[in-house]
């Protein structure tokens, strides 16, 4: 019997260990990072809908691990994958009203380092973040 204080983080790392599944494998078919899963591993309440999609990657049925999963978490219907796009734009993301196309290399250079400035703005958010759930 398992308890209902079970950290579910090291129940599924372990079951990823005896699955014999590379992580990088569960992590790209979970659509999330390494850095991610890993993660995971360190939580003790992770939401079952994300342990019964990490069972139907590794083939491993939690239900044993987490008894009452088989009787009261519905399994939702799968989604429908979107189709590839060749555009940047995430499933989420609206149609954008105009696409800025950068005329000459200047501006290109231009917008790389506009966008590294937000990509490094966005990372400096993210560890403040961390520092917060970890204090």
């Amino acid at each position: 019997m398992v308890k209902t204080n079970t950290h579910r983080g090291e129940v599924i790392r372990e079951a990823i260990k005896a699955s014999g599944v590379a992580i990088g494998v569960v992590a790209e078919k979970m659509s999330i990072s390494r850095k991610t899963l890993y993660n995971k591993f360190k939580e003790s309440s992770i939401p079952y809908s994300f342990i019964l999609k990490l069972g139907e990657v590794i083939h491993h049925d939690f239900s044993q691990d987490f008894p009452h999963l088989g009787k009261s978490v519905k399994k939702e219907a799968p989604k429908p994958q979107p189709q590839m796009s060749t555009s940047l734009l995430l499933p989420f993301d609206s149609e954008p009203q105009e696409i800025y196309k950068p005329n000459n290399l200047r501006d290109c250079e231009q917008e790389l380092v506009n966008l590294q400035r937000k990509y490094i703005n966005l990372l400096e958010k993210f560890n403040e973040l961390l520092l917060k759930t970890q204090a």
